[in-house]
């Protein structure tokens, strides 16, 4: 390998990271699509999906640091294809699961699993990319990785549940059962995939070490254990936990409902359930599209902001809070016509998954060296409040709805738990933002 095809491995590295996403969100909301199946099988409602959800995201929130630390010390090359091979194995035993009492302990053991695609992803982008292209790089991974994954499980495990409605099988399954299978198999090609493609750092194909040009000769001589001693002993770390469980909250309720919302308001205007079905995750590509485009430009001209006019990034997170509760706050209203639903969806999946910026802003005041173990810990702690927030949005549903309101009033208690939620991460954003302007004077 020439040292010119080297220096843009990172873009292997990179692709190879957004497939391996890619996966894991089709893992995390693969129940969402094909819901009314559910409802329909296992005699089960709103409350009962939302336990659905967050019985993943709490086992997910355990795994974040265990999964992050595991890729400092052993390397990603090693640890995320694993969890993606076990993964696809779990998904599998989903299709065939009898009830929701086994599908709720399938959903707990993929979200541990889980954890073994975004945090250590993000520690080995972080490794890779430099100070100048991290935020769009860091996006780049999210909104296409994250986007396409939901793309797949809104929109196309539906479509092919209902074909295979009509008689087709796969392997003896039939309609939800026979897609989930399918979606297994593509999960076990992007295990080898990872395994073919990754490398855990620039130097073992030769290169200069990224963590090495960032990291001040003061903190390359500390050891791994008391450089994340003194991350964790910084009350600004544990602030920007805040910062970060916002986006956690919505991103937990938002794709997690929006398919259900949108299809709420097809059946309202007279669709079947299949039709309505189909249409409502067709509405949530929206929201996937605004993840694809939306967030790597958004992070590009964060990495402009920051290296020319010397913007941080925690004054660009603050002003994306404060345009995700005005979001929230717009879904709360009936809304007119399916096309400004369908621009409201787009511009919430903008803003709701600019969280790789908080990874930015952590890998640019801490060292790189404890990237893992950092960005788990702060996943934990934001995975953890969205899994209880998720836990709750079926309850709030019901308990805020108005009967004979229309479609919008069944979600708006939803709604309303995500901007609290939101408000705390705008007052921690402001505190981020006064601590680097006293910082800087």
């Amino acid at each position: 390998m020439s040292r010119c095809v080297k220096k843009q491995y990172k873009w292997i590295v990179l692709f190879a990271c957004i497939v391996v996403y890619s996966s894991g969100n089709l893992v995390r909301w693969n129940y969402t699509g094909i819901s009314s199946y559910l409802i329909s099988e296992w005699g089960i409602g709103k409350p009962e999906l939302g336990i659905l959800g967050a019985a993943f995201f709490y086992a997910y929130a355990a795994g974040q640091s265990i999964w992050g630390g595991a890729t400092d010390v052993f390397g990603g090359r090693k640890v995320i294809p694993f969890g993606v091979l076990i993964t696809a194995g779990l998904l599998a035993w989903f299709a065939a699961a009898d009830g929701f009492n086994q599908a709720l302990v399938i959903r707990a053991c993929l979200g541990f699993v889980g954890a073994a695609s975004f945090v250590p992803c993000m520690a080995l982008l972080s490794k890779w990319f430099g100070k100048k292209g991290r935020g769009m790089a860091l996006n780049l991974f999210s909104g296409v990785g994250g986007g396409s994954g939901e793309a797949w499980s809104f929109l196309l495990m539906p479509v092919v549940a209902l074909f295979m409605t009509g008689g087709g099988k796969i392997f003896g399954l039939q309609t939800w059962r026979a897609s989930t299978l399918l979606m297994a198999g593509v999960v076990l090609v992007i295990a080898g995939l990872g395994y073919l493609l990754l490398r855990s750092d620039p130097v073992d194909i030769g290169l200069e070490s990224i963590q090495k040009a960032e990291d001040s000769k003061n903190v390359q001589s500390v050891s791994y254990k008391d450089a994340a001693i003194a991350a964790l002993k910084d009350p600004s770390f544990w602030v920007i936990t805040l910062v970060w469980q916002g986006f956690t909250v919505s991103l937990r309720l938002i794709p997690g409902w929006l398919p259900i919302y949108a299809a709420a308001y097809y059946r309202q205007g007279g669709m079947t359930k299949e039709q309505a079905m189909v249409a409502g995750g067709a509405m949530a590509t929206m929201y996937v599209a605004g993840r694809i485009i939306g967030t790597p430009l958004v992070g590009k001209f964060s990495d402009y902001l920051l290296s020319r006019y010397r913007v941080p990034r925690t004054v660009i997170l603050l002003g994306i809070h404060c345009l995700i509760l005005l979001c929230l706050f717009c879904f709360t209203r009936s809304l007119p016509n399916p096309f400004v639903i369908g621009i409201l969806c787009f511009f919430t999946g903008v803003f709701i998954n600019m969280f790789p910026l908080v990874n930015a802003a952590a890998a640019e005041i801490w060292s790189i060296k404890t990237g893992g173990l950092l960005m788990g810990l702060i996943n934990t702690v934001g995975q953890f409040i969205g899994a209880t927030a998720l836990t709750f949005s079926g309850f709030m549903a019901v308990r805020f709805a108005v009967a004979g309101a229309g479609y919008s009033s069944e979600f708006r208690g939803i709604w309303f738990l995500a901007m609290i939620f939101s408000g705390v991460s705008i007052l921690a954003s402001l505190y981020m933002v006064f601590k680097a302007r006293h910082a800087a004077e």
